[in-house]
């Protein structure tokens, strides 16, 4: 067990590490946790043209890793489906954003022409105004937000039945049939005779043929057994 000297000094210790400071080194750093190169990210795998100048690209890698630390991917390809289905998800969230600024533009546009024709509008009359000024193109919100919905689902599934694949065990080979086996009846050993009765048994059945055919009987009759 540690003594108490040695106790404080470690802490003193770590009150004194600053870790790394270089921007390579933090990089290094970084990778300290990740397992297979997949639990983490700490660079964003999509391109930088796939956002606007006005998005945080950062904000989208910490979806990722959220995502990646839920299902855990592993290999190019799974890392690949989860990439698609988390930018699939970003890009329907922004289509969101789009959605509410479009109708804030709506209602603020029309807004001094409304408020003639109404002028107690509450801002529940000013949003379904917003929103038939804006039909035509919420339609086309929708249109697109079931698209990527479609791909985010499709691509988490693709992601799950490959992660199932990976569980299934190897099929064991089939065991050899069993033949059944029948018994047969035992058959009980003939007693063994020697040449001596073999012989006199046959001057028996000789003599009983004889008389037989004597007394008009069949030559093979046997007297009953007693």
């Amino acid at each position: 067990m540690s003594s108490k000297k040695r106790i404080e000094a470690n802490r003193r210790n770590a009150l004194r590490s600053t870790g790394p400071r270089t921007p390579e080194g933090k990089a290094r750093s970084a990778q300290n946790s990740t397992t297979h190169g997949l639990s983490s990210l700490n660079r964003n795998p999509l391109a930088a043209a796939c956002f606007l100048q006005m998005e945080d690209q950062d904000q989208y890698l910490g979806m990722l890793n959220q995502y990646l630390a839920t299902y855990s991917p592993q290999g190019q390809h799974e890392l690949d489906l989860l990439t698609e289905a988390v930018f699939a998800k970003f890009r329907q969230q922004r289509l969101w954003a789009a959605e509410a600024a479009q109708l804030e533009v709506a209602i603020a546009k029309d807004e001094k022409e409304f408020r003639k024709t109404l002028p107690n509008a509450d801002p529940r009359a000013h949003l379904a105004n917003g929103i038939a000024k804006s039909e035509q193109i919420l339609k086309l919100y929708l249109r697109y937000d079931a698209q990527l919905n479609r791909l985010y689902r499709n691509c988490l599934k693709d992601l799950r039945d490959l992660q199932a694949q990976r569980h299934i065990p190897e099929p064991e080979e089939e065991p050899t049939p069993i033949e059944p086996k029948f018994e047969t009846e035992a058959i009980p050993n003939e007693p063994k005779t020697t040449p001596e009765e073999q012989e006199a048994e046959a001057k028996r059945r000789a003599f009983q043929r004889h008389i037989n055919i004597n007394l008009g009987r069949h030559p093979d009759w046997e007297p009953p057994t007693p």
